[in-house]
This record gives structure tokens, sequence and C-alpha cells, in this order.
């Protein structure tokens, strides 16, 4: 089960009219973004958004970028409005952009990330949220890391990412949404959600006695676990 970092839904998307990239990265061209054709088609990109016309908000945000191209904020837009409408592709292509000059902005290292998850390549999602995590310390980031290296059967780099997020005591707080049936979602804390993992970690690796301490570990932590149930009944399979 995946938990996604984020799906914005395009919470940038009026940001270019307002807002900067970043303060120290932002190189502004007041004589195209005050004339005329540039006016022109940030109310295109208005217009287009408004009647929830997709095509015509991202033509006028390209023709925005053509005119200023130092302007990374629009790029930054773009990249949320092709992540938005699941263009992985192209969402990664302008992420690796972004992150060819600013290799430490968080949110192009989210959307490079997701994109490369997305796609399927899995080696290069986990380096992009290693770097994401590396900036943030965020340790959702780091679970969402361990989830990826569970799945290419990276078990000692999980059982390490694994190790450093039990330890925080933000694990005992953050929450996170499991399927309990197929209509119905349940809250489990983090700090359940490692163990559960360790379990299924040690049981991939043939240590089922581990592997159902972790799994009893977890439902101490939330008894109503419905994934740790599950995986600690399969045991006896």
């Amino acid at each position: 089960m995946k938990n996604k970092l984020i799906k914005t839904g395009l919470l940038l998307m009026l940001a270019f009219a307002s807002t900067s990239f970043s303060n120290e990265i932002r190189a502004q061209n007041n004589d195209v973004r005050n004339s005329q054709l540039y006016k022109l088609y940030q109310m295109k990109y208005v217009f287009g958004r408004k009647y929830n016309d997709v095509d015509v908000a991202k033509n006028a945000l390209y023709s925005m970028i053509a005119m200023d191209p130092n302007d990374d904020s629009l790029k930054m837009v773009l990249c949320y409005y092709y992540f938005d409408q699941n263009q992985f592709a192209s969402s990664l292509f302008v992420s690796l952009d972004l992150l060819s000059r600013h290799p430490n902005h968080e949110d192009a290292l989210k959307i490079n990330a997701m994109s490369y998850e997305n796609m399927g390549v899995r080696d290069k999602a986990i380096d992009a949220y290693t770097s994401l995590y590396l900036q943030t310390n965020d340790i959702q980031v780091l679970y969402q890391t361990a989830l990826l290296q569970f799945e290419l059967e990276r078990y000692n780099e999980c059982t390490s990412s694994l190790d450093i997020i039990v330890k925080d005591p933000q694990a005992k707080a953050l929450k996170l949404k499991f399927a309990k049936s197929e209509t119905e979602q349940q809250e489990v804390t983090l700090e359940a959600a490692v163990y559960n993992m360790k379990g299924m970690l040690e049981k991939q690796q043939g240590n089922k006695d581990r592997a159902k301490q972790f799994f009893e570990k977890a439902l101490e932590i939330e008894p109503e676990f419905a994934l740790a149930s599950q995986n600690l009944k399969d045991l006896s399979k």
C-alpha cells in the first residue's frame, strides 16, 4: 500500500501572479512582465483555470515561459500541472530541468521522486526521496523510501531506514492511511506501520518468529490495525 506524500491538486496554480519560486533564485524581467502581450497570456491563463480548460491554461503558461524563461516559478507550476494530469514523464522532465539549476529545491525534488515512482523507475525514485529526506529530515519521506527499498528487495537498506524512523519521537504521532476493507480506510501511527513492515521484511527472509514479534508489536500499538492482523494470520498458513 502506497502513501503518497503529496498530490496538491495544483496548489501553486496562481502562484506566478503573486509569489516567487524563491526570493534568491527568481530572475524577474519587469519589461517583459509589464508588456501587454505577457498580461494577455496571464489573463488567458486565469480564464483557462476559471473555466477548467487545462490545455488553454497550460498553453498560456508555455507562452509566459517563452517570454520569461528565467522565471522558474512558472516552470514549477507547469510541473504540478503535468503531475496532476498524470503526465509523469513530462512532470519528470520539467523537474529535472529545475533541479539542474537548483539541486536542493524541495518542491522539485518531491515531484521528481513521485514522477519516477509513478513511472515504475523505483531506483531513481529512491535516490530522489533520499535527497529530499536529507533536505527535510521528514520521516514520512524516509518511510516512502523504505517502501521502495522493500519492493526492490534492498532489505538491509530498508531495515536501516525503518530503524531511523522508529527512533524518531514523531513516529508515535504521525498517522498514515491504510485500507481496512475494500471500502474502508483506517489511520494508524507511523510507528505501527514501521513495525508491520519490519514483520514483512522478516517474513520475506524466512524468519517467521521474528516476523510474528514485529506484527504483534504493531498490534500492541494499534490493536485494530487490519493489515498487521492479516499479516499475522498469514504466518500460520
